[in-house]
């Protein structure tokens, strides 16, 4: 008896480890729903223990509201002895909602009655989610197919099966089943022409395992012509052969033939569209060719520039030959191509093959003659017919010129050089309209190279005028270094107003003037005259500061030009104990002095504007200097800018002791204060001169050596 419980003890325990070790969630419940037994998977699936739920409703437990009138028709449906299997939405532990696989049978005791319910359940939550993806894809999928009027096929490579659906037949011609799915069909259809291209890429793209896109036409049996598109891709198995193709079709018989429209509209506009192309293009180069000039501040600059924008957009050579102004028939000469190596050779031949004036051809004549050469198309003949040495036809066959242009450079009847322009075998050749190009950009070169010659001589004249208003050299003082600046604004082709001078007055006594005459050009070049030789005499003859200013403005208030001066005239003065510096101002800016200590402060009193009344005021103030101090005076030219360039005195007493502080000579500070005021606005840029004078005190050793 005791054998035959522990048998029937094993065999419950083993039928529970096999009901546990099921892969699906297994619930036994009473015929009144009472849960009676709940294996390790419904644990897992789900959330509660079976210490939990044993005993409890079953509805209570797993079924929500929504789903009991379902779970009560399956209840009784099995309690009747039937079974039930389906999808069933069951509550998880925490609330949410799992979508089960359920399968409900009826369990029947030794008597055949029914004694208990048996489920067993599979989440299949993440299966049903994939599969409505999988519908709504499929839908999607033929939606699109039939929208962009699609067919697909598969193709087969082992059993040679084609499959079209339909929509496929119906692109090729064909009714619904006619297609019998083999590969020589579907060839058959292929245009004749077209059955190559299309097999060789089915057969590469097989070979090389990639997609592929092919285009062609197709003949349907009553002669109908349609265009075809079909995109594909290869299938492999899993050992990565190739066991097919796959992919869709689509007609664009209706795109080709808008682009044969297309492409024939296009082709019958291709020639006006170059012509204007071509005038665009020449136009830009006629704006590139304005810029250039418009740059160039020398003859050089000129040649330069317009030999650079020319190539390549109007040759692949590019040359320009200027006669010097000294009157030699001999031209300065600028040559431009895309190669650096080719310039080289062609700077080589002008040694080897000299320029002979009087030639009866080529760039000689066209100078001499101030006739174009035109030549759009350079062969054989015309090289033999050249008036040169048999050397020199050889090099121009072997650079395969191909078409040539040489116009004169003419500007008030003189022709001052040539222009040329030579393209290569390689290259277009040259039309009229090319020969009408370059003879307008000849006409402009002239004209900005006799501007520029204009210009520079009017610079020459400014600037041996300018030099000579002031001191060609400045006077040694003993103990004080002494440097000068002077800049001309912008070109520098107008005489400035500005001036300084130092020389002495007496034994131990030294003038040192710095002035601005209001306005430019020569009848400021006659008042900055007048002013340093009235200076210089009234100081010579033994006047103060306030007299020799008085005697200026005097000076200037009689002749009767209607403009005024600013001036500072300073005296320097050794003493036994140091140097005196004594400053009158008339209405110009205060000299700076930037002590040795870094202290700084402005000298002088400011006094009235020269020439402007009758009677001037000015006031002399002396300050003692001492070895490293240095004292900066400037002009206006300086300070008076436009906004945002604007410089106020405070700033240019800032940045001049800031240079005498760096400084450790009159040249330095003076250098550091021209790179200060070139950053604040450069000087090109500016329409005022500039006049800058430093006196640095040399240290007790330095006027000892100088024998005070």
């Amino acid at each position: 008896m005791v054998s035959s419980e522990r048998s029937s003890d094993d065999t419950r325990v083993l039928a529970r480890a096999v009901i546990d070790a099921l892969g699906s969630a297994v619930i036994v419940t009473g015929l009144d729903r009472t849960i009676l037994m709940w294996n390790n998977e419904a644990e897992r699936l789900f959330g509660w223990s079976e210490r939990e739920v044993v005993g409890r409703d079953i509805s209570n437990v797993l079924v929500g509201p929504e789903a009991q009138a379902a779970a009560d028709a399956i209840m009784t449906e099995v309690s009747s002895g039937g079974s039930w299997s389906g999808d069933f939405p069951v509550l998880h532990k925490d609330g949410s909602t799992l979508q089960l696989a359920v399968s409900d049978n009826p369990v029947l005791g030794p008597d055949g009655e029914i004694v208990a319910i048996v489920g067993i359940s599979t989440d299949v939550t993440h299966q049903r989610h994939l599969e409505r993806e999988a519908a709504a894809l499929a839908e999607h999928f033929a939606l699109a197919l039939d929208a962009g009027g699609l067919g697909t096929w598969q193709w087969d490579i082992d059993s040679g099966v084609v499959h079209w659906d339909t929509r496929l037949e119906a692109l090729y011609g064909l009714s619904p089943g006619e297609f019998d799915g083999t590969f020589e069909a579907y060839t058959a259809r292929l245009h004749p022409e077209d059955a190559p291209t299309v097999l060789a890429t089915v057969r590469e793209a097989v070979a090389e395992k990639k997609p592929y896109i092919v285009n062609h036409r197709s003949v349907w049996a009553d002669g109908t012509v349609r265009w075809l598109q079909g995109k594909g891709t290869v299938i492999s198995d899993a050992a990565g052969r190739v066991s097919g193709t796959i992919g869709c079709v689509a007609d664009v018989t209706d795109h080709v033939l808008v682009v044969e429209e297309r492409e024939q509209s296009v082709s019958a506009a291709l020639e006006a569209a170059a012509r204007e192309r071509l005038s665009a293009e020449r136009l830009a180069f006629l704006g590139q060719v304005n810029d250039a000039l418009a740059g160039a501040e020398t003859r050089i600059d000129v040649m330069r520039g317009v030999t650079r924008v020319a190539v390549p957009t109007l040759g692949e050579w590019c040359s320009i030959f200027v006669l010097p102004e000294d009157g030699s028939p001999l031209p300065d000469v600028e040559i431009a191509h895309a190669d650096p190596k080719m310039v080289e050779y062609a700077r080589e031949l002008q040694l080897r093959f000299p320029y002979e004036p009087d030639a009866t051809s080529g760039i000689p004549h066209v100078i001499r003659t101030g006739e174009s050469e035109f030549y759009p198309e350079i062969d054989d003949a015309l090289i033999d017919e050249a008036d040169t040495t048999e050397e020199a036809r050889d090099v121009v066959r072997s650079l395969r010129l191909r078409s040539a242009i040489a116009v004169p450079l003419v500007k008030r009847g003189r022709v001052i050089g040539a222009l040329q322009f030579v393209n290569t075998e390689s290259s277009r050749v040259y039309t009229d309209q090319d020969l009408a190009l370059a003879e307008a950009v000849a006409n402009r070169v002239a004209s900005t190279l006799e501007n520029r010659r204009l210009a520079e001589h009017q610079r020459l004249i400014a600037t041996t005028l300018q030099a000579s208003l002031l001191p060609s050299s400045l006077p040694p003082i003993p103990g004080v270094d002494v440097a000068v600046r002077y800049w001309a604004a912008g070109e520098g082709t107008e005489v400035g107003g500005d001036f300084y001078d130092v020389f002495e007055v007496g034994d131990g006594h030294w003038a040192v003037v710095i002035g601005d005459v209001c306005g430019t050009g020569p009848r400021a070049a006659t008042l900055t005259g007048l002013a340093r030789h009235t200076i210089r005499a009234a100081a010579w003859s033994g006047a103060s500061g306030e007299e020799v200013l008085r005697q200026l403005n005097q000076a200037i208030w009689r002749s009767d030009r209607s403009t005024f001066c600013t001036a500072a005239y300073c005296e320097l003065r050794h003493l036994t104990d140091g140097v005196v510096l004594d400053v009158t101002a008339g209405g110009h800016p205060l000299p700076i002095l930037r002590r040795a200590d870094g202290s700084n402060q402005l000298l002088g009193t400011p006094g009235t504007l020269l020439g402007a009344f009758l009677e001037s005021e000015a006031t002399t103030n002396t300050t003692k200097l001492s070895a490293g101090d240095s004292v900066v005076l400037y002009t206006d030219g300086v300070t008076d800018l436009a906004p945002p360039h604007d410089l106020s005195p405070d700033e240019m007493q800032e940045m001049a002791v800031a240079a005498a502080a760096s400084g450790t000579s009159a040249d330095a500070i003076a250098e550091a204060l021209g790179h200060s005021i070139e950053a604040k606005l450069p000087l090109a840029e500016r329409d005022d001169d500039i006049a800058l004078l430093v006196l640095r005190i040399d240290s007790d050793e330095a006027r000892a050596r100088a024998g005070r």
